[in-house]
């Protein structure tokens, strides 16, 4: 609660008066007080202004406020006049708490609760819950994107973020294996496709494509010029072209230059070789 330490002077009077109350806008100004705020009554105790008069005086302690206030000392307000209610501004003054209610202004930091996408708006010194979407808890889950949406927690898998060292997200917001890491099936892969010995974007099955290609590793990729690619493209007369087919080697019989892998068919009917890189 916020609490207040009010020094209360004597009030002085030239003459004689009869009980009165005195509203709580004289204790705490940031409360908002109206006429409908709470006040404290005179007790009855002798008055710095003459003996035994009605009112609050020296000797007057707070008065009885909706009853008997509790004692208190501006020492330990904090404790002594707590109502445990995050809707009202504590304080001490002449010995008695009072408790002046909160309105139209969100409740003391002691009544919010962090990350449950609510804040609760004191009225007339009562707390209400509204929707803050802003109140978002973090569930410590990294395969989640963490949010409110209308006062309501929601956490929405994040497919692809990182969650660890060569790990992502798959889309059912499991930490695996990311494209690239080194695998022993398709569970290991966010992808679910384990290729050639790696997590693979892609099934990656054509002939001529890999998915451990150097510098691409992790992605389904051409095998490089005059590699064979074992069954299809692995006859001593078929190799790959650098580009994903598997076409005529170097030397095999051809009728045009698209028939051969390196992409030339010579005059003598055969293909050329590779050009040196």
């Amino acid at each position: 609660m916020w609490t207040f330490h009010i020094s209360a002077r004597p009030l002085r009077r030239a003459s004689r008066v009869q009980a009165t109350s005195v509203p709580l806008c004289l204790v705490v100004a940031l409360a908002g007080c109206s006429p409908k705020a709470r006040s404290f009554q005179g007790s009855g105790g002798a008055g710095a202004g003459g003996d035994g008069d009605q009112g609050v005086g020296a000797g007057d302690p707070g008065g009885g406020w909706d009853g008997e206030a509790p004692a208190c000392a501006a020492e330990t307000q904090a404790t002594d006049c707590d109502d445990d209610n995050p809707c009202t501004a504590d304080a001490c003054t002449a010995g008695a708490c009072v408790n002046v209610p909160l309105d139209g202004v969100p409740a003391l930091p002691s009544g919010q609760i962090a990350g449950d996408c609510q804040i609760l708006t004191c009225a007339a010194g009562q707390p209400y819950p509204a929707p803050d979407d802003a109140d978002a808890e973090d569930d410590g889950d990294p395969c989640t994107s963490d949010g409110c949406r209308r006062g309501v927690a929601t956490h929405v898998v994040a497919a692809g973020s990182p969650c660890g060292q060569g790990r992502v997200c798959d889309a059912a917001g499991a930490c695996r294996g990311a494209n690239g890491r080194a695998c022993g099936g398709p569970r290991d892969c966010a992808s679910g496709k384990c290729v050639d010995g790696v997590c693979c974007d892609t099934a990656c099955h054509e002939t001529c494509m890999a998915c451990n290609v150097e510098r691409s590793v992790g992605t389904c990729s051409p095998l490089g010029p005059g590699v064979e690619d074992e069954p299809g493209c692995a006859l001593d007369d078929k190799v790959c072209d650098g580009a994903g087919a598997c076409k005529l080697a170097p030397g095999r019989r051809c009728h045009r230059h698209e028939s051969c892998a390196s992409g030339v068919c010579r005059g003598s009917g055969r293909c050329g070789e590779f050009p040196e890189e």
